[in-house]
């Protein structure tokens, strides 16, 4: 059973995951997008959202559709980048990206910075502080 990674993630092989001796396979400790998973569990990272089946056999213990897997992809990006539940509508409908350091959002492509909605954040001069 395979699935392909649509995200970076990060390894946790038994190097990885006790720091000991470093990953032999991704010697930074990240798996790159188009990772072949080749394993009985892989469904579970097409369920996650991180990973497409590669094969019939995940696609069928994955039980979704392209639609199904195009949301899960959808939630887990929006939980790798840290959107709070109650900013799950604002950052959907493209209203924010993210947040800054401080902790106010950052305005996306569909945010109305005109009627009090979204307030873009002029305090910040150096693009290090983003």
């Amino acid at each position: 059973m395979r699935a392909k990674t649509t995200t970076v993630l990060n390894c946790a092989c038994d190097a990885c995951g006790h720091g000991s001796h470093g990953c032999i396979e991704f010697p930074d400790g990240k798996i790159p997008v188009g990772t072949i998973n080749d394993r009985p569990d892989s469904y579970k990272w097409v369920k996650m959202g991180v990973a497409v089946p590669d094969d019939e056999e995940c696609e069928l213990a994955a039980g979704m559709d392209e639609q199904a897997i195009q949301a899960a992809q959808h939630a887990a990006k929006r939980t790798a980048l840290g959107i709070a539940p109650e900013d799950f509508e604002a950052y959907d409908r493209g209203e924010m990206t993210g947040y800054y350091r401080n902790g106010t959002p950052i305005p996306g492509p569909d945010a109305d910075v005109s009627d009090g909605g979204i307030i873009l954040n002029d305090n910040y001069e150096d693009e290090d502080d983003y």
